[in-house]
């Protein structure tokens, strides 16, 4: 089944409702139902895929075991299925559009309906049995495929009853996740509300706590150590060199700190405001 998954998968994202009916080493049995939008009715189709799949051709079929054509209803693909080329959920989709064609403004029969014939019909039909023996041959004829009408409907309901126990036993689980998930909802809550407590607490973080404040600071930095630098530069000037030449060694060190600490923190920024762009 895991190397049919993914078709399976493709068919329910276009048709919805896909029942995997059968499933062995041999084959996969599909069963697709789909609103044909132009007819405004449901059908029902069989989706038969063989080990070989997709190198030989999927089978698809009405419920009485009726093959369905694959090849487009316009005849613009002359090939039904080119194993290269052809995509399941497209074959598909032009068999429910030949079934159309076939049935036009008919709703086709489906299971549903036979069943609730065949069930108001029962006495009828053991009625015409004892009236006229002649009917019992016909009746034969058709009893298996009924008994397998049935058997399917046995196996559905048990299924149904299966998954609804699941489903009670999963509804504490559930209910422990929800509550689960309340529980972390709110301790994110008081987190966050921490967070943002800090936040206007320390300025630091506050300057440095989103992309553009963190931008801002670099140029904020950037604009004081010019100022520094200019201050710098104006005591050296008014110095003279020869009278005091070690003060006027220390403050042009000083300055050339400065500066080169500004030209790092401002290729630091040109390349932060960069990388936001």
């Amino acid at each position: 089944m895991l190397r049919m998954q993914p078709y399976v998968d493709e068919l329910k994202s276009r048709f919805g409702n896909v029942t995997v009916i059968h499933n062995s080493s041999a084959e996969t049995l599909l069963q697709v139902e789909h609103v044909i939008p132009d007819r405004g009715y449901a059908a029902v189709l069989c989706v038969t895929l063989g080990v070989h799949f997709p190198r030989t051709p999927p089978i698809v079929t009405y419920f009485d075991g009726r093959k369905i054509s694959l090849a487009s209803p316009d005849g613009s693909a002359p090939d039904a299925w080119d194993p290269s080329k052809s995509k399941l959920v497209d074959a598909v989709g032009n068999a429910f559009a030949n079934l159309a064609n076939l049935w036009g403004s008919v709703v086709p029969p489906s299971m549903e309906l036979l069943t609730s014939q065949l069930s108001s019909l029962s006495d009828s039909m053991l009625q015409d049995i004892v009236s006229n023996p002649n009917c019992l041959e016909s009746y034969a004829y058709q009893l298996p495929f009924f008994k397998a009408i049935r058997d399917a409907s046995c196996q559905t309901i048990d299924d149904i009853e299966r998954v609804a126990n699941e489903n009670l036993k999963l509804q504490p689980v559930v209910e422990n996740l929800r509550a689960e998930l309340e529980r972390l909802q709110r301790s994110l809550e008081q987190n966050v509300q921490s967070m943002q407590k800090m936040l206007r607490a320390t300025p630091l973080l506050n300057s440095i706590g989103t992309p553009e404040s963190l931008a801002k600071t670099l140029a904020t930095d950037v604009r004081t150590l010019d100022a520094q630098c200019e201050e710098i530069a104006k005591k050296i000037l008014q110095l003279d060199c020869a009278t005091d030449k070690l003060r006027f060694d220390n403050l042009l060190e000083e300055y050339r700190e400065k500066a080169k600490e500004r030209h790092f923190i401002d290729l630091k920024r040109r390349a932060y405001c960069a990388s936001l762009t």
